[in-house]
């Protein structure tokens, strides 16, 4: 049996795609596993035996090496682009892990620029940690996320890539920039039964997934102490960034994190840099290397 990838106060954007029915729980995987090698399947924690989380998506079909855009279906939205990448020594015989990636918000007319951008950054990191990128375009005429057919575009082009390629499905993981990172905090932490780990850049809780001042549901201490597992974590932000001062609050986020039971340096991972309202490849490697460490277990 499989759940739906759901949003708790939003129930239009409700996804069609699943995870594994039953409680999910975080397993911390062996430092060979973020090698790209994939060859370890058991490791020792020096007493027992623990199995890594193994859920082959079995897909193939697909073009590799490198770049590719594969063209979906979206109901209500006709045919849509996203866009991939798989590392050089891809093959179907094995599962990949694939993250997510999330444009930031940009003019309508370069939706679809911004998403290849964000694929492009990645797809370095990509070569050499052994993971495909999908980066969706997003159905919003204003440029960012949030829209009502956001959740179905990117469940079709998830369920795609799960067809035409063969991932790892417990190990998803998703990361978003600005708009794609308010955004991105509310499907991971909605979704926790789906995504193994997530990372947000210059993004915000309270732009998106929940607020303290109760004016729109979810509070961000009712989102945060519902989300079980405690999906890890890395954020990322600037401290010229606008959303670190007052009256913006994403500077806080670490706090309500750690305030409903994550903890710093093992599921919490708070970068605080000299800069503004971006990201460099550099952070895309250290959030990359706090993400890959983690699975999602039954």
């Amino acid at each position: 049996m499989r759940l739906p990838l759901r949003f708790l106060f939003c129930p239009v954007l409700a996804f069609a795609l699943a995870a594994s029915a039953g409680a999910a729980s975080t397993v911390r995987l062996p430092p060979g596993e973020c090698s790209g090698s994939g060859t370890d399947r058991i490791f020792g924690d020096g007493f027992e035996g623990v199995a890594i989380p193994h859920d082959p998506s079995n897909g193939s079909g697909g073009p590799f090496p490198g770049n590719v855009t594969r063209t979906i279906a979206v109901a209500g939205f006709g045919n849509r682009s996203y866009y991939l990448h798989l590392p050089p020594d891809y093959t179907p015989t094995r599962s990949w892990p694939l993250l997510l990636a999330l444009r930031g918000s940009t003019s309508p007319a370069a939706t679809a620029t911004a998403a290849q951008q964000v694929r492009s950054d990645w797809s370095a990191w990509a070569d050499s940690g052994g993971f495909i990128v999908l980066a969706p375009v997003g159905t919003s005429t204003q440029g960012g996320w949030g829209a009502s057919g956001d959740g179905a575009e990117i469940s079709a082009a998830l369920d795609d890539a799960f067809a035409s390629y063969n991932v790892e499905r417990s190990r998803i993981y998703l990361w978003g920039f600005s708009a794609g990172a308010h955004f991105g905090h509310a499907l991971a932490l909605n979704n926790t039964d789906f995504f193994a780990a997530y990372g947000v850049s210059a993004g915000s809780l309270e732009q998106y997934a929940c607020t303290d001042n109760g004016s729109f549901p979810p509070t961000c201490a009712a989102l945060l102490s519902g989300a079980q597992p405690k999906i890890p974590v890395d954020i990322h932000l600037g401290t010229s960034d606008p959303l670190a001062s007052p009256p913006y609050t994403a500077a806080g986020d670490p706090a309500r994190f750690q305030n409903q039971g994550w903890v710093s340096g093992q599921t919490l991972f708070y970068t605080s840099f000299a800069g503004g309202h971006t990201y460099t490849a550099a952070h895309l490697g250290q959030i990359w290397n706090h993400l890959c460490g983690f699975a999602l277990g039954p």
